[in-house]
């Protein structure tokens, strides 16, 4: 288990609760990156990559985002919204006092990855985003108009469901619990339902279009050659909008990279941390 080479912290948080992180061994001097994980996932997506950059000394924080893994599960809309979870991350960075950090952001982590560089200019050294869109991914589809009935009915089945909760939560690690409906339904079980749906909502209101421009710090986009969610006519806006950013693309057709291709990310991932100088 990748719990065996972390150390297990958590942060009262002043949105309330109490979310739980891992910290990997302590190499003065060297960067930290700051892994933030998908939806209905955990800090486990990243177990594989962290023990190797635990061998190249590397310091490595990997959050349990609220909701998930061992983290407050308090069902309030309230505390889903992308702005509480920026919070979060900037509280936990402050305890700890990591000043010289990449953010690696997988999917909806790269949604908290933009948020925080935005709010906080020149606080990351790097973003390496994910899977990662910047706007509502139905915006590059046909189907755009879709997207606001989508967060009527999931606002309404997440209240319809706000009922349901379960004295213990299955916990889920994603180094062992494989291929994608597995690892779907495990998921699932790792959260209240009505916070799954309250952030799947969220994603409606995603659109950082106007704002990405502010990014000063390099920026690795990597992507599939397919990903369903994360087309490559966005990936390339992307990149035109963001003053430093660079396209990395694995050869894999889906949007889940980090959970599914460990290795191949892994390879990108340290890539990135040579062109910064990091290696």
């Amino acid at each position: 288990m990748i719990e065996s080479f972390l150390e297990k912290k958590s942060l009262d948080s002043s949105a309330g609760g109490q979310v739980s992180y891992f910290l990997g061994p302590k190499f003065p001097g060297r960067p930290t990156i700051v892994f933030l994980h998908g939806l209905a996932a955990n800090h486990t997506t990243w177990g594989n990559i962290i023990l190797t950059l635990i061998d190249l000394k590397i310091n490595c924080l990997a959050w349990d985002q609220r909701g998930h893994g061992y983290s407050d599960k308090t069902i309030k809309h309230r505390l889903y919204k992308i702005a509480v979870f920026t919070q979060d991350l900037k509280e936990i960075l402050e305890k700890e006092n990591i000043q010289d950090f990449i953010l690696a952001g997988y999917s909806y982590g790269g949604f908290i990855a933009q948020d925080f560089a935005i709010k906080y200019p020149g606080k990351a050294s790097s973003l390496i985003l994910i899977s990662t869109n910047h706007v509502n991914p139905f915006k590059y589809k046909f189907f755009n108009f879709i997207t606001w009935p989508c967060y009527i009915a999931l606002t309404l089945a997440a209240y319809f469901l706000f009922w349901q909760k379960r004295k213990k939560y299955y916990y889920f690690n994603q180094n062992t619990d494989i291929g994608y409906w597995r690892s779907s339904l495990r998921g699932f079980l790792t959260m209240p339902l009505s916070i799954n749906f309250w952030m799947l909502a969220e994603i409606a209101h995603i659109d950082f279009s106007q704002k990405i421009n502010e990014i000063a710090c390099p920026v690795f986009l990597v992507r599939s050659l397919n990903d369903a969610f994360v087309s490559l006519k966005e990936t390339e806006e992307m990149a035109k909008n963001i003053p430093l950013a660079k396209i990395k693309t694995i050869n894999e057709p889906t949007h889940f990279l980090a959970a599914r291709h460990q290795q191949k990310t892994l390879e990108v991932l340290l890539e990135a941390l040579k062109e910064l100088g990091s290696l």
